[in-house]
């Protein structure tokens, strides 16, 4: 598991660590509630309860493999939970946080969007959906998704920086984008994400210096953080510290051979830096070996 890959769902990791407890909690308020109904020597009542206990235990096994990323087992657990109780939004809302640290944005996708079809009031499953639409590079759609995310919880830090992600990488509302950013750091100071995310709008408008300095104060709260060194590189490399350039660009692409393609989709590369085809920005010197096999961008473009 890469850096770069825990970056694109660290924004909303943290909501899915809050609302596991809660969510769980309702669910087992549900399911253990006595019926008095069921008294009765109905063998679907029983059959029923046995199903519900199985689909909570699939339920515990789903989150606790997510948090620990053992992503094939996640995966196995929260599909079982699916379909023992297709009707609750937890299997979708954590097998959606699966393939979001896989890089399978679709796949998320479809999950997150019945998951808040389920529970619409669920902030984490809106904030996941906006995060595989990112992911994709649909950047309208998913500061959408992040709006709604945020009429239901205003002051996560973690999603007003994915929604500034996105809109830097739509490149349009960059003031907004700043706006989510600094709101972002006024509730989370430390924010590594929040730094990464208002550093891209300012190589996105030519503030070079600034950028450098949001993405070595990120790198002061998150060391090795793939995006910020990857970022800094091409910070650096635009005003002329070629030393230090080259150093950030490499050891962030040996951290995550896709780096590139990351800010490729976000609009700081072109797309001949992916390919070594077209233009680029980045002399041949500084260019990554064209990539066989990587399949980010391939995933929606």
């Amino acid at each position: 598991m890469t850096q770069a890959r825990r970056r694109i769902a660290f924004c909303v990791i943290i909501v899915v660590l809050i609302v596991a407890g809660a969510i769980l909690q309702a669910i087992a308020a549900d399911t253990l509630r006595p019926d008095f109904s069921s008294i009765s020597p109905a063998i679907p009542n029983v059959s029923q309860a046995e199903k519900s206990g199985e689909a909570i235990l699939e339920g515990l096994k789903c989150i606790t493999f997510v948090v620990g990323l053992q992503l094939p087992l996640a995966e196995k657990a929260c599909s079982a939970a699916i379909d023992l109780r297709p009707d609750d939004p937890l299997g979708y809302k954590y097998r959606g946080f699966t393939y979001l640290l896989q890089h399978r944005f679709e796949r998320a996708e479809m999950d997150f969007r019945d998951a808040a079809r389920l529970d619409p009031k669920d902030a984490g499953s809106h904030a996941g959906y906006g995060q595989s639409l990112s992911g994709q590079g649909r950047f309208r759609e998913a500061v959408q998704q992040f709006g709604i995310a945020l009429v239901l919880s205003p002051r996560d830090a973690n999603i007003l920086s994915a929604r500034a992600w996105a809109r830097a990488g739509e490149g349009k509302d960059l003031a907004a984008a700043i706006k989510d950013c600094e709101l972002a750091l006024k509730l989370k100071p430390r924010s590594s994400v929040a730094l990464d995310s208002r550093a891209l709008v300012h190589l996105r408008t030519g503030r070079n210096r600034l950028a450098l300095e949001d993405y070595s104060s990120s790198l002061t709260w998150h060391p090795g953080g793939t995006v910020a060194l990857f970022g800094r590189g091409v910070a650096e490399f635009r005003l002329g510290h070629m030393t230090a350039a080259r150093k950030d660009l490499s050891l962030a692409r040996r951290n995550d051979p896709e780096i590139d393609d990351i800010f490729i989709m976000v609009g700081v590369l072109e797309a001949g830096c992916h390919d070594g085809k077209g233009t680029c920005s980045l002399p041949e010197d500084f260019r990554a070996a064209p990539q066989t096999g990587s399949g980010y961008l391939s995933v929606s473009f």
